[in-house]
């Protein structure tokens, strides 16, 4: 009996701790039912993984990501971790476009062209307004910032990439370069003199 007692409380004990687990999901399905921090459809990131919310159970959610998977995150999980919503009052993003111009570029110029190009999407909002800022002074370039919000986040990926290729465009109309990191080298060489005087003094 008391061996047959011992076994009953070992079981016990893993019943608890696994039903402990089960409730905690469950108890997390439900807070989500009725506070909604995320719906199906809201793109959101949590533990490293990103993508769209397939569906929400009572024990778990799914996410389909970008690639096609779909991960199964418990409620649980999903509540106490960093949970980032994409989409959950709005579906705007904002989007920074770093750009490098050449030393000696007339800035004031090159400003004005960064902030017309976004008015000519209909993807990016015209508030807030598109804003470009002069960020630093780099080793081979002066480092600029255009900053602008899409309507929606989705579309941020391809926008960004159509800016740049107008940036490309309106910058070589404009014969405004974007130049490639440079290094400098410096070689030091021994003159004939000072290297035969070295090489006898080895022979010696």
């Amino acid at each position: 009996m008391d061996r047959l007692t011992i076994i009953l409380s070992a079981l016990s004990v893993g019943i608890g701790f696994g039903l402990q687990s089960l409730v905690n999901n469950l108890v997390s399905g439900l807070i989500i039912s009725v506070e909604k921090p995320v719906s199906v459809g809201d793109i959101v990131e949590i533990g490293g993984q990103s993508g769209t919310v397939k569906s929400i159970g009572f024990r778990s959610s799914i996410i389909s990501t970008g690639a096609g998977a779909d991960v199964v995150i418990p409620n649980g999980e999903l509540l106490n971790q960093h949970l980032v919503n994409w989409t959950r009052e709005s579906s705007s993003r904002s989007v920074d476009v770093p750009v490098g111009v050449a030393y000696g570029t007339n800035l004031e110029q090159a400003i004005k062209i960064l902030e017309e190009l976004p008015r000519r999407d209909e993807r990016i909002l015209l508030f807030p307004k598109p804003n470009v800022i002069v960020r630093q002074f780099n080793s081979s370039a002066i480092d600029m910032q255009l900053s602008f919000w899409v309507r929606n986040i989705t579309d941020a990926a391809g926008v960004k990439s159509n800016i740049l290729l107008a940036i490309d465009r309106a910058f070589k109309d404009n014969s405004i370069k974007i130049p490639l990191p440079q290094q400098e080298l410096h070689i030091s060489s021994l003159s004939k003199e000072k290297a035969f005087d070295k090489n006898d003094g080895e022979g010696q």
